[in-house]
């Protein structure tokens, strides 16, 4: 089997949009775009979702320890060795009101993680790393969200993420992919996604993930 390892957040996690902070589910693993991914993939491929809510891509937390992206990363790839591809997915969280980044402070940040699995060849399969990049959609709408505070400012800042994504990918000869030219945030918190853009998400991930394994 190909191992594709996909290191993410609350949305590789499955976050369910209706949540509210005091109440907190997923969606089942068959919903989840990760999930949907491995359906269409099929016998041959296994995926690997390693999603964690709140992970950032080099940022640590004040508030919500150990979700600190680079510190996770080389462990995760130990651990799931060997490898085939590792999808990176995160850069939402970057976007919190307490850590005042722009779109480019985020692109820094996920070089930085770009920078190490391709570094890290010793996990992959006759030490031949391959990464895609995908840019999380921008943030939205978060008026009367539960994330509202939390995100502020994101809205504008986030639209700016593609670009930056899409030079990060080029300068390190890597695929990148927008998820944002598919799928959007949810109208209910403007952070998540809904089941059906999970299922979007899945199959353009899958044909993504077929086009650069074969």
């Amino acid at each position: 089997m190909k191992n594709v390892l996909i290191f993410g957040d609350s949305n590789t996690w499955g976050w369910n949009p209706d949540n509210t902070l005091a109440s907190i589910e997923r969606f089942a693993d068959d919903v989840r775009w990760a999930g949907v991914m491995q359906g269409i993939l099929g016998e041959e491929y296994h995926v690997i979702p390693e999603g964690l809510n709140g992970r950032t891509t080099v940022w640590d937390d004040p508030i919500e320890e150990f979700r600190c992206g680079k510190h996770h990363l080389i462990p995760l790839l130990d651990t799931h060795d060997p490898l085939d591809l590792v999808i990176i997915f995160v850069g939402t969280n970057d976007f919190k009101s307490r850590y005042a980044l722009t779109a480019e402070d985020v692109a820094f940040g996920v070089n930085q993680l770009v920078i190490k699995t391709k570094d890290h060849a010793s996990c992959f399969r006759n030490g031949e790393p391959k990464v895609l990049l995908v840019t999380p959609p921008p943030t939205g709408p978060l008026s009367g969200s539960i994330f509202e505070y939390m995100f502020k400012g994101s809205e504008e800042t986030s639209k700016h993420l593609a670009k930056h994504f899409a030079m990060i990918a080029a300068g390190n000869g890597v695929p990148n992919l927008d998820a944002g030219q598919h799928v959007a945030s949810s109208q209910q918190d403007g952070i998540h996604l809904t089941r059906e853009s999970h299922q979007k998400l899945g199959e353009v991930m899958a044909e993504e993930v077929k086009r650069i394994l074969g």
